[in-house]
């Protein structure tokens, strides 16, 4: 517990200072029975309360021994909560966290290990091997694929064939990415925009890594921004920027929202965004004839896409860890991953159960397939740490201060400074 509480005040997380809610209900400080049930309680983001709070009623009534309870946070508010309850020492029993804070959660020995349990999985294999690997710290399994969310490329149908492009068949490589922004930029839109803020990991990070190249070194303590293959891909985001002049003036700011706004509104033709926005889409803009392809890869490399969405884990401080495992095999079952998931545009965690009813008429989601097999993100026990210097370097370069050697220089030199 004194390693716990060490590393949680020296870390960057923010521990609220609303500490009435010490002690408050949706822990699992102490086993509780309700008719002989032990009570198990499952912390989860907003963005997840519908399928959770659905996954949860059916399980209760599937069986007579654990009752499930759902706590649910605003997606920004679960990180600080979780912290407070690691200090005081009322934890839920599993947690459905962002996959890219497991690397922390790890080093500060707040997950339970649960390799034994996942090795049995027969499914384990269908996994995105970049999720699983940030749930692993020092060799073990400590949190599952849950819920993934990848990046994509969206692109404008109606704008391909106005522009003679094959409206079936998005941009396969950077040197297509720059023919076809040019083609599809005229007097009334851009060819392309992108998120010049936070969201700069998930749309932005792949093309570094279609390049060969990466944020950190694979042990996640040294930047790697300075290195050639991640030059060149913020080269190429300076070209169609100020070279080509392909995207919206103002871009190098634009926040999530207005990226998408912008490609919902037409004012351009192609964009990256995530799995959720290909459901909001056909559900609320069924008129909207756009299609879907993986992200560009540099004209030698691999495709990428940034793997994020939410590991399932069980907490170290739990007192019924087997009915809490229970509740999580029954969280990844095709009951859940592919009714309460699939059904309702989320992709399953397992690529073995992309093949379901719901996908099945819709080629987008076998993009959506592909994205995952080869989804990944930086394991670091820093990560969000690590956001403001990228994105202050890509803006610094993007509104011409720096050249993009230069930018990455800098956030590589202050990033450093972080992992030490």
């Amino acid at each position: 517990m004194k390693k716990i509480v060490k590393r949680l005040l020296a870390s960057g997380l923010c521990i609220s200072l609303c500490l009435g809610l010490i002690g408050c209900s949706g822990g699992a400080k102490e086993e509780k029975k309700d008719g002989g049930k032990t009570e198990v309680t499952i912390w989860v983001r907003e963005q997840m309360e519908a399928p959770i709070t659905a996954a949860v009623k059916q399980y209760n009534e599937k069986q007579d021994k654990v009752k499930v309870n759902a706590v649910v946070y605003p997606d920004n508010e679960l990180t600080d909560q979780l912290t407070l309850a690691l200090s005081s020492g009322n934890v839920p029993d599993i947690v459905s966290l962002d996959d890219i804070l497991a690397p922390y959660y790890n080093s500060i020995s707040a997950l339970s290990d649960v390799t034994e349990q996942f090795d049995k999985l027969p499914y384990k294999d269908t996994f995105s091997e970049g999720m699983v690997e940030l749930g692993k710290y020092d060799g073990k399994q400590y949190a599952i694929p849950f819920a993934p969310d990848v990046s994509v490329m969206f692109y404008n149908k109606e704008h391909f064939k106005e522009a003679g492009l094959d409206p079936e068949k998005g941009p396969e490589n950077w040197t297509q990415l720059i023919e076809y922004a040019q083609k599809l930029t005229t007097n009334e839109r851009f060819g392309y925009t992108y998120n010049g803020g936070g969201g700069q990991m998930f749309t932005f990070v792949p093309y570094i890594w279609s390049n060969g190249g990466d944020l950190l070194s694979e042990d996640g303590k040294t930047c790697l921004l300075d290195q050639p293959q991640a030059v060149e891909a913020l080269q190429l985001y300076d070209d169609l920027t100020n070279k080509y002049k392909v995207t919206p003036e103002g871009v190098t700011t634009y926040s999530w929202s207005e990226s998408q706004d912008a490609f919902l509104t037409g004012k351009v033709s192609m964009t990256v965004l995530g799995n959720s926005q290909l459901y909001t889409f056909l559900t609320d803009y069924p008129d909207f004839d756009f299609g879907v392809c993986l992200i560009p890869k540099s004209d030698n490399g691999e495709y990428t896409s940034f793997g994020g969405g939410d590991l399932i884990a069980v907490m170290e401080q739990s007192k019924h860890k087997e009915a809490a495992w229970d509740f999580v095999e029954y969280a990844l079952s095709e009951e859940v991953q592919v009714e309460l998931f699939a059904k309702n545009g989320l992709l399953p965690a397992r690529t073995d159960l992309f093949d379901n009813e719901y996908f099945n008429g819709n080629d987008k989601y076998k993009v959506l397939q592909e994205a995952l097999k080869v989804s990944r993100a930086s394991w670091s026990e820093n990560y969000n740490e690590m956001n403001q210097p990228l994105v202050n370097a890509t803006q610094s370069c993007l509104m011409g201060n720096a050249t993009a050697e230069e930018a990455f220089k800098a956030a590589t030199d202050e990033i450093n400074k972080i992992m030490q």
